[in-house]
């Protein structure tokens, strides 16, 4: 059962923000079921549109969709300078991510991040907690500077740039989830986040994960 808020103590209303699709996302759409079901806490989910989220997800009374549509395509095209469509693709994100999470939604208790990626996002969610009295909890999948070095090559001044950032932002958040212990210790050690403030939450399948039946292999074989 629900575990019910202190006296004296409001309700938790927690948003879940994933600057990607909700739906491809096993571990933040247990996160949103859990705050939901465990503490009873009203959950709004702010994502992208894209694939439908879990039944027990969709349908839960106290989790709410709140969808934004993804930057426009062509600037993952080739022929677009990368400058150029990182500041398109970052100031769309920022546009419509301050109006939902600040203006459309009711003020949260907490945020909760899942990164990366991590900009413009970072900056977002701790503007609107800062405005909003709430909560910053990051979930900290990867670290975004790695994977854009992948992309513009380790000496780029945007990944120097995106490093200072990542780490600047990252330690203003109230407390951290890691998945592994080895990311836990990075962040402290490497980073200075407090260990205290960093629980690990290892990736571990729900119960409505589980392997299909027979019946269901065949059907989904016949597709």
């Amino acid at each position: 059962p629900p575990v019910p808020p202190a006296a004296g103590e409001k309700p938790a209303r927690v948003q879940v923000v994933v600057l990607g699709d909700f739906g491809r996302s096993p571990r933040m759409q247990y996160h949103a079921l859990s705050l939901a079901d465990s503490l009873g806490a009203d959950v709004d989910v702010v994502a992208y549109t894209g694939s439908e989220p879990r039944r027990e997800v969709a349908s839960h009374p106290n989790i709410r969709m709140s969808l934004i549509s993804p930057p426009p395509r062509w600037t993952e095209s080739r022929r677009v300078p990368r400058v150029v469509a990182l500041a398109v693709r970052v100031a769309t994100q920022t546009t419509q991510m301050l109006w939902t999470v600040a203006v459309a939604l009711p003020r949260p208790t907490h945020v909760l991040l899942q990164t990366p990626p991590c900009v413009p996002s970072f900056a977002v969610c701790w503007l609107v907690c800062f405005i909003r009295r709430a909560k910053f909890v990051i979930d900290w999948h990867n670290l975004a500077y790695t994977l854009m070095a992948l992309k513009f090559g380790p000496s780029s001044p945007l990944v120097r740039v995106a490093t200072m950032y990542e780490r600047m932002m990252g330690r203003l958040g109230h407390a951290h989830l890691a998945v592994t212990d080895a990311m836990a210790t990075w962040l402290h050690e490497r980073w200075g986040i407090e260990r205290g403030a960093i629980a690990v939450l290892h990736d571990a399948p729900p119960e409505f994960f589980r392997p299909s039946s027979p019946e269901e292999t065949r059907a989904l074989m016949r597709r």
